[in-house]
């Protein structure tokens, strides 16, 4: 659900603002709105705060220290040891409470002693690690050269160049023989031998004064040569993999030893430098926030928004600060406050990542004063991903590994966010695989070892492969409910914006979809008297339902109620996905079934290994697709802002 939240202004003398501002930031509660647009427009009759010239030039310094300080964290380790948050928090206030020299002082006298040493390091590091992976990839090309190259000795006057050519070109070499023949007068020998199924060895040798003229050659050509390493260019071959081959074993140890450096380093400044980090950022956002603000000549306006449950305590705060020089008001908020409304939502831990799924794909959290569908989000995806899996193996190993990962990853929010929507979705494919009667694609039920059910002539298990009517009557059952409750709720969003044109289009989509309902429901449900009244009522309110549409719509009013009647057929999609998944599923029991029994079950599990990943994949993207393109564009209205507070880091750990 969505958090009210309250809009507060505080009023007070211009000689204690920065006091003001200090506490707020302590506070962390308070959402700051930024006043600069409203005053430059003259919608409020204030001046923008500014800030001083020695404040900005003490921002600008500890901006350039912040990026110095960042570089030197990147280059190190997360220390082996556990960060002593008490001693973290310690150091933080003792930074916060020196003035801007002081701190800039200390900041630059701990980043002159690690920042040169942690840079070389740094950059040692990633040139031993580039350089072995360069070597990785030089030292098998030169194993292979270098039998070759030892069979050829040459002198100061003769230059040679390696290739690796396929072996199905190996005839080409002929060719470039005659060549290179007319380019060195006949001076040049070329010397082959196979190194394995796939890749034959060249040498070739040629005087040094037609070296230009056969390198040039070679790359108009495009001819795939040896390159080595520039300190390795001047060598011969198997002379270059000796030394290639030695600097490869050193350097590993030479590497670790540059990071056990690191580590030290590490261990001994992480916490220092981060917490320095921690204040300067915190220094740099409350001299950013000041512009934000608006005065007069004596007195200094701060609005910003917080929960509404916060208000008691935020105004007891300020009373117990400043007691009356400082004037706390609560704002009224109406309808065209809400687009600038900062966001916050407070759902149950089982809404929340459906909650995240949603903000994410509909471009930010639902708009302030209209209904939070993270609720119905979090019943409806499983749902849909359940209808179309349907199975319960396939569901079962999907909660398997889906526990496994929650459990082995808990410090991952993205794991346990991913997890925690596919959680009750693999659930939902076990019950409904309990209702279709599918165990990787087998029916149990039919080799006799569960008896079926009659209820109330509907037999269970429902086999979805040989009567397919009643999935596309589920699925299109689905659709309609979905799409007609996305429309009421758009209806009482669009009355709480006061949007009365959106009202009317959104009431007379809901009226046409009713009547649709009430036609079928007349015709399958109703005797032969009350028929005619019912389908007489239900034609009614499709026609009332779509002139309110074209009224107040015009002909988008035609297009959305063509849209409409588009997006209740796609729920089909349901019954289309998860009948194809059923019958692959089939196919690959029969398809191994016409093996040998132990090449049969590998090639089973081999197949429906392939097909979980499908079934992951597919239905999760068309259940979220239903949720929020279908359902969710009948309703939802995305807001600009979330809510925010102005707030230290505190020395809080972070990476």
């Amino acid at each position: 659900m969505l958090v009210p939240m309250a809009r507060m202004e505080l009023i007070g003398p211009k000689n204690i603002f920065f006091d003001v501002l200090s506490l707020l930031h302590e506070a962390g509660t308070l959402h700051i709105e930024d006043l600069s647009k409203k005053i430059g427009s003259g919608e409020l009759p204030l001046d923008q705060m500014e800030v001083v010239e020695n404040q900005l030039a003490e921002q600008e310094r500890m901006e350039e220290l912040l990026i110095r300080l960042r570089s030197i964290i990147k280059a190190l380790h997360l220390p082996s040891e556990a960060i002593d948050e008490v001693a973290r928090q310690k150091h933080y206030l003792e930074l916060w409470q020196l003035d801007s020299k002081e701190l800039a002082a200390e900041v630059t006298k701990v980043i002159d002693q690690v920042e040169d040493r942690t840079s070389s390091l740094a950059q040692a590091q990633f040139s031993m690690e580039a350089e072995m992976g360069l070597l990785a990839r030089y030292e098998p090309i030169l194993m292979k050269i270098q039998p070759l190259a030892k069979q050829i000795v040459t002198t100061g006057a003769y230059d040679s160049v390696a290739l690796l050519v396929e072996r199905r070109y190996k005839g080409a070499l002929e060719g470039l023989k005659k060549e290179l023949d007319n380019i060195t007068s006949n001076q040049c020998e070329i010397v082959s031998t196979d190194v394995d199924e796939d890749t034959t060895a060249v040498i070739m040798v040629f005087s040094k004064k037609y070296s230009e003229a056969v390198h040039k050659f070679l790359a108009v050509e495009n001819v795939n040569q040896v390159r080595l390493p520039s300190e390795f260019q001047d060598m011969p071959f198997d002379v270059a993999y000796d030394q290639l081959k030695q600097r490869r074993e050193d350097l590993p140890a030479q590497l670790e030893k540059v990071k056990d450096e690191l580590a030290s380093m590490s261990n001994t400044w992480y916490m220092k430098l981060t917490t320095i980090r921690d204040v300067l950022v915190d220094k740099i956002d409350e001299t950013s926030a000041i512009p934000k603000f608006g005065q007069t000549e004596y007195a200094f306006v701060i609005t910003g928004w917080l929960p509404v449950d916060g208000v008691k305590d935020f105004r007891k705060m300020i009373s117990d600060k400043f007691g009356p020089d400082v004037i706390v008001n609560q704002l009224e908020i109406d309808q065209h406050d809400f687009e600038e409304t900062p966001v916050a939502l407070k759902n149950p831990e089982w809404v929340q990542p459906a909650s995240w799924a949603m903000s994410y794909l509909m471009g930010g959290k639902p708009m302030y004063g209209t209904i939070d569908p993270s609720m119905i989000w979090a019943i409806s995806y499983p749902l849909i991903f359940g209808m179309i899996v349907g199975d319960i193996g396939y569901g079962a190993v999907m909660l398997a590994i889906i526990l496994w990962m929650r459990f082995k990853f808990k410090d991952k929010p993205a794991v346990q966010l991913a997890t925690g929507l596919l959680g009750p979705a693999a659930t939902a494919a076990i019950l409904f695989g309990v209702f279709y009667g599918e165990f990787f694609g087998a029916i149990p039920w039919q080799a006799g070892w569960i008896k079926e059910i009659n209820l109330f002539g509907f037999i269970l298990p429902y086999n979805r492969e040989h009567t397919v009517e009643p999935l596309m009557m589920m699925a299109l059952g689905l659709g309609v409910i979905q799409i007609l409750f996305g429309l009421i709720l758009g209806v009482i969003n669009s009355v709480r914006m006061k949007h009365k044109k959106h009202v009317m289009i959104k009431s007379g989509l809901a009226s046409f979809v009713i009547g649709a309902i009430i036609i079928i429901i007349s015709m399958v449900l109703l005797g032969p008297n009350m028929k005619p009244a019912g389908q007489a009522l239900g034609a009614l309110a499709m026609g009332g339902g779509f002139i309110l549409v074209m009224w107040f719509g015009g002909m988008m009013g035609f297009v959305e109620t063509i849209e409409l009647m588009s997006h209740t057929a796609s729920y089909l999609r349901i019954m289309a996905i998860g009948l194809s998944d059923a019958i692959f599923a089939s196919a690959i029991n029969e398809m191994s079934s016409g093996f040998p029994p132990i090449v049969g079950i590998v090639v089973a599990m081999l197949f429906h290994a392939i097909h979980l990943v499908l079934a992951v994949f597919t239905p999760s993207v068309h259940a979220l697709r239903l949720n929020f393109l279908e359902f969710g564009g009948k309703y939802y209205e995305a807001s600009k802002a979330e809510y925010k507070p102005f707030h230290k880091t505190g020395g809080e750990k972070s990476a």
